[in-house]
């Protein structure tokens, strides 16, 4: 992502032949691993994926519970093994000087790095919305910090909104859509190339796009994403713009959300839990609160791990990486935030929550830093909820994960290096300003 160029190749000597084979060994065999963990879960699927469609929360659990059995040792094993790199010491914390100073650079890096533009050619662009989405969350944090530069950056996110909702409009049905662009770079244009391509195959093509733009991704799940990060971003800015056209088209993303199928990845899903928490909190339509609640029932929640050694983690191998794993935090915590104190499904939220926290937070204090995006924003975010949600969520780790989290940040920006993207990074500015000197 180009926006990581914000603000090593690292040679190995001395290392015998022998450790090499050793380290070759041990991957291929964790690429074995993997390979037949996906196997086992790809058995399950269609299984999983008939009760999600009926609606059917026991039989969502049953089947989860089958392939857990199944997995094995393999349970809450990613995909990809975890990386860690130990933070700095001796790091002080950012000062609400050198944040408010930081919204300045946010301000510049928007501004040199802008390419949204209402009428672009979505077939030839390697951009995304989400992209868009992230800027509008940083210069929003920037406005509700009191930023000196508070007033250029609402400018900046006004913007920003534009283009979205012209992509939107663009669309046709109320998602932020995804543009149809062969041969873009990275996992998102992968994953979009492989579904266009199925699609033609298929005959369906014209049921995919509309005006360059995907629009559809059947049961796959994948527009999720995006819509989800697109919506949030336009209820936030909505918060501090009052502008009607903010809202109305962050409420056509949730509509949008609503009316779409759970599907079998549950970090998809835990994207709509997202974006309708916040719909029901800035409308209060408990429309949106129960369709949050619905996706969390059939879609996250069923598929986290209650026992074992990996307790706490998603199932699958894909879900059981860290960034996954912190989006699907950041959904559940804004699901518990709306979420009224008497209602019955609350406790079991607020336990995935828990279980979920405590499983990777000490990861970052014994191990080291795994992930940075997904886990910053959903930590701040926690930080940023009520008294009440961080006295439910206390004592999982947060405080001593943020930490550690917050030295490596602090170091990096005073380096002029890009930690992490603009909204977190906004997000971050945002709490040391509030916490003050």
């Amino acid at each position: 992502m180009v926006f990581r160029q914000w603000f090593s190749v690292l040679a190995v000597v001395g290392v015998g032949w022998g450790l090499i084979a050793s380290a070759v060994a041990q991957q291929a065999d964790y690429a074995e691993r993997v390979r037949a963990s996906k196997q086992i879960s790809n058995v399950f699927a269609e299984r999983l994926a008939e009760a999600q469609g009926r609606g059917d929360e026991a039989g969502v659990r049953r089947v989860v519970r089958e392939t857990t059995e199944r997995l094995g040792e393999l349970a809450g094993v990613p995909e990809v093994e975890d990386e860690n790199s130990a933070a700095p010491a001796g790091v002080s914390p950012l000062t609400k000087r050198e944040a408010e100073a930081g919204f300045g650079k946010l301000l510049q890096f928007v501004r040199h790095k802008k390419w949204w533009k209402v009428g672009l050619d979505p077939t030839k662009t390697e951009h995304l919305t989400r992209e868009v989405a992230t800027i509008i969350v940083a210069c929003a944090a920037g406005v509700r910090a009191g930023a000196p530069n508070k007033d250029e950056l609402l400018d900046e996110a006004v913007e920003a909104a534009d283009y979205l909702i012209w992509c939107q409009r663009q669309g046709e049905v109320g998602v932020y859509p995804f543009p149809a662009f062969k041969g873009g770079r990275g996992a998102a244009f992968e994953a979009a190339d492989r579904f266009l391509r199925r699609a033609e195959r298929e005959g369906r093509l014209d049921e995919v796009l509309r005006n360059g733009w995907a629009v559809e991704d059947f049961s796959d799940g994948g527009l999720q994403f995006d819509n989800g990060l697109c919506g949030v971003a336009m209820f936030e800015l909505y918060d501090l713009t009052k502008d009607e056209r903010h809202l109305a088209s962050a409420k056509a993303a949730a509509d949008w959300s609503t009316a779409r199928p759970v599907v079998t990845n549950w970090n998809y899903n835990s994207f709509s839990v997202y974006l309708l928490a916040h719909a029901y909190r800035v409308t209060g339509d408990a429309k949106y609160l129960e369709a949050a609640k619905r996706k969390a029932r059939l879609g996250v929640l069923p598929g986290q791990l209650t026992t074992g050694p990996h307790r706490g983690r998603w199932c699958d191998a894909h879900n059981a990486r860290p960034a996954y794993h912190y989006i699907m935090i950041r959904g559940l915590v804004a699901l518990v935030g709306v979420m009224p104190s008497d209602d019955d499904e609350r406790p079991a939220v607020v336990e995935c929550v828990r279980l979920a926290l405590a499983a990777r937070n000490e990861e970052f204090v014994g191990r080291g830093i795994m992930n940075v995006d997904s886990s910053l924003e959903a930590l701040l975010i926690l930080k940023s909820s009520s008294a009440s949600v961080r006295r439910e969520l206390a004592g999982c780790g947060t405080d001593e994960a943020l930490e550690v989290l917050e030295r490596h940040v602090a170091e990096r920006l005073r380096k002029n290096e890009g930690p992490a993207g603009p909204g977190v990074i906004g997000r971050y500015f945002e709490m040391v300003c509030r916490r003050g000197d």
